[in-house]
């Protein structure tokens, strides 16, 4: 199967980032670019940012949010950050990757491909002590 898939070629893996006001704003940006299947990771941190703004030199801390996708929904995916930011200037970029180990690029083709909906840990929780009670549920007998 890794042999069939690197033949065909993988799509390209990038990451589109930006500086966010804080950490709720860079996880909403983040869970919902994944809830829309235009991306299968964000990863957010704290950040210390110095810029000028209206010739005044700002210090601030922020949050960067990394989004990791396909190359093919990049530019749906910028448009979607740039839809949902706090800021009238966000700073959003799109960065190529060069080498990604090869695992991770089937993964993330997969995850992103695939159409389904995501369900949340306590879904899958549910889900899984269902399936060992036999099917229970409540209004089912068994």
């Amino acid at each position: 199967m890794l042999v069939e898939k690197i033949e065909k070629g993988a799509k390209d893996i990038v990451f589109v980032y930006t500086t966010c006001h804080d950490w709720a704003e860079a996880r909403a940006i983040g869970l919902a670019a994944i809830e829309k299947k235009l991306a299968v990771c964000a990863d957010f941190w704290e950040v210390n940012s110095v810029y000028p703004w209206h010739g005044v030199i700002q210090e601030v801390g922020q949050y960067m949010c990394m989004i990791t996708t396909q190359e093919e929904f990049s530019d749906a995916l910028i448009k979607f950050v740039g839809g949902m930011h706090s800021y009238t200037t966000p700073m959003i970029a799109r960065l190529d990757t060069a080498l990604i180990n090869p695992t991770y690029k089937f993964w993330a083709e997969d995850t992103i491909q695939n159409k389904d909906p995501y369900i949340s840990e306590h879904e899958a929780i549910v889900n899984q002590e269902t399936e060992e009670d036999g099917g229970y549920h409540f209004g089912k007998l068994k």
